[in-house]
């Protein structure tokens, strides 16, 4: 099961060629990053020549004098002021390395010290600064060990180690305290609260603690523990049980399946050595001789975050349906489209036939209509697969991208395919994220503030652009960055939307871990399309519905598909959407 990797936002594309809405504000911090870029340069040039340590020093105080002066600039775009103070302590650092290296220990204390005063100093700088051999000299200094001090503190208050320690020995204390991180994290950080308006989530935090102090084992605590995130209704808030019993929970027979028309069937055999046993377009009537809506209703949905309806399904009806247990075999009553239910037993253990999904197909359809299935934007197969075909897709007389099977990645990914289809700036997300000041509630009570983070825009440079007519395949599968994805095409008006709604969740998960080696995400950002439109909790809809039947799934034919090659050859009116 693909997990949702978290979609890079597209507020933070800018850090990747990325032309920001203003031009003056990027031009700016452009050369700020010039200032520092060029000073590291200085900085590691081999041998060292004090000259050029000087000189990089230098470089570094008109960058923060430069930052410094822009900051009241910089605070009326939410990204630059953000990227500005990210700069700013980049600098700092780099000027105390230039200290350092050049023998002024006084210098270089006094510079680590101011930047454990600043704004976003993460817990990683610890590790870098003690690993920096540019610091050697200063090690045994206890100024310096006192700046380390103050970011071990700051891994020790965020992280928290030891509550979430790798032990698979957990006492009732250490179980309680992975309930209250959770609750803790998302009852500061959860962004979509207005989700679930009915959620009392500190009362949820008070069912759930007997139970987690009742699990006997570290099996049963992640059993009780994956059934609370799920109460937030989100597909990127999950937990996750730790890696040494993961296939107690995930392991499953290589069959995929499908709610079609009210019914559960077989869409996929990815073993052949199932083939003589389970067949595409049989029906699944009961698991482990229970109605398969019963079972996926008790065994299933308590345990899946999803943020739709149709991404519930999916994951109750696919994703997580026959997960289970691998010492433990799940049996399925199967129906053809004719004859009696048949009793057929799948092992959940690692089939080494198992064929894998392809992250990306593509084909020249009858008609001249190119065809390109993204089925991930984790990496870049989709992109390099795009570019591969380009000389075809110029010449096709419409071309058809597919991201029904696509879960997400990086919107990165999802961007640089755009910008072969248009010459515009691709627009990216409406981001904002929760903002907390404890002083304001300290003295005006309970209060909710956001932070907006600059959309931005995506704009590469290409030598040839695709013009021609497009339609983007769509459907319940559709997650995260392959969202994102689908809401930029649909707000430049690049072409037409086929298929069924999107699953309807994507954003960027604050990710921490739990004890005995879990791990937990709780979304902490909340997208909307470039025009505004929300559709977190609702998915981006088609403008030509259309989706497959039993009787589709059972004769190997694909309607979507279908329905598109018909709308780019002139067989189906653009502007007549189709019954489902």
């Amino acid at each position: 099961m693909r997990h949702g990797w978290t979609a890079i936002g597209t507020a933070y594309l800018l850090a990747f060629s990325v032309q920001a809405q203003d031009t003056s504000l990027e031009a700016r911090y452009a050369h700020l990053q010039a200032l520092n870029n060029q000073a590291y340069s200085l900085i590691d040039a081999q041998p060292r020549d004090p000259r050029k340590l000087a000189q990089a020093a230098e470089l570094l105080r008109q960058s923060l004098t430069a930052e410094e002066q822009l900051r009241p600039t910089f605070r009326d775009n939410a990204f630059y002021e953000a990227a500005g103070e990210s700069r700013h302590n980049d600098a700092t650092l780099m000027l105390a390395r230039a200290y350092a290296l050049q023998g002024d220990k006084e210098q270089a204390l006094s510079t680590l010290e101011a930047l454990t005063k600043e704004s976003f100093v993460g817990s990683y700088r610890a590790d870098e600064i003690a690993k920096d051999e540019a610091f050697a000299d200063l090690r045994h200094e206890p100024r310096y060990q006192a700046v380390m001090a103050s970011y071990r503190r700051l891994d020790t208050l965020w992280n928290a180690p030891a509550i979430a320690t790798s032990s698979t020995e957990l006492d009732e204390a250490q179980r309680v305290a992975g309930l209250s991180l959770f609750w803790s994290e998302a009852r500061y950080n959860f962004v979509h609260f207005d989700h679930v308006p009915d959620l009392d989530w500190n009362q949820a935090y008070l069912d759930f603690l007997p139970k987690v102090m009742a699990a006997k084992n570290l099996h049963d605590y992640y059993d009780v523990m994956m059934q609370f995130a799920p109460l937030l209704h989100d597909g990127h808030t999950n937990i996750y049980p730790p890696k040494s019993i993961q296939n107690e929970f995930y392991a499953r027979p290589p069959v995929r399946t499908a709610w079609i028309d009210g019914r559960v069937l077989v869409t996929a055999v990815r073993s052949p050595a199932l083939a003589s046993e389970v067949k595409v377009g049989d029906e699944v009537r009961t698991i482990d001789g229970q109605d398969v809506r019963a079972y996926a209703r008790e065994h299933v949905a308590p345990y899946a975050s999803s943020s739709t309806p149709q991404d519930a399904d999916v994951r109750a009806y696919d994703y997580q349906l026959l997960q289970g247990d691998h010492r433990k075999p799940v049996t399925l009553g199967l129906q053809g489209a004719s004859g009696p239910v048949r009793q057929v037993t799948l092992s959940r253990e690692k089939d080494p036939q198992t064929q894998r999904a392809p992250s990306f197909e593509w084909r020249m359809l009858p008609g001249g209509v190119a065809y390109l299935a993204l089925n991930e934007f984790e990496d870049e197969d989709g992109v390099k697969a795009f570019e591969r075909a380009l000389p075809e897709i110029l010449k096709a007389k419409g071309l058809i991208l597919d991201v029904r099977q696509n879960g997400g990645g990086s919107d990165l990914m999802a961007a640089n395919i755009l910008s072969y289809l248009t010459d515009q700036p691709i627009p990216g997300a409406q981001t904002r994220s929760p903002e907390y000041v404890p002083v304001f509630r300290a003295n005006s009570g309970p209060y909710m503030s956001w932070m907006t983070l600059s959309p931005g825009s995506f704009e590469k440079e290409r030598k040839q652009h695709y013009r021609g007519p497009v339609v983007l395949l769509i459907g319940p599968r559709t997650y995260s960055a392959a969202e994102d994805f689908v809401a930029a095409f649909d707000s430049i008006k690049r072409g037409t939307l086929v298929g069924e709604a999107t699953g309807g969740s994507t954003g960027a998960p604050l990710e921490f871990n739990l004890p005995g080696g879990g791990s937990a995400r709780v979304c902490a950002k909340h997208d909307a399309a470039p025009d505004g439109r929300e559709f977190v909790g609702k998915g981006m809809a088609p403008a030509i519905v259309v989706a497959p039947t039993v009787a589709d799934i059972r004769a190997g034919r694909d309607p979507v598909l279908e329905r598109a090659v018909a709308l780019l050859t002139g067989k189906l009116p653009a502007a007549s959407p189709a019954a489902p």
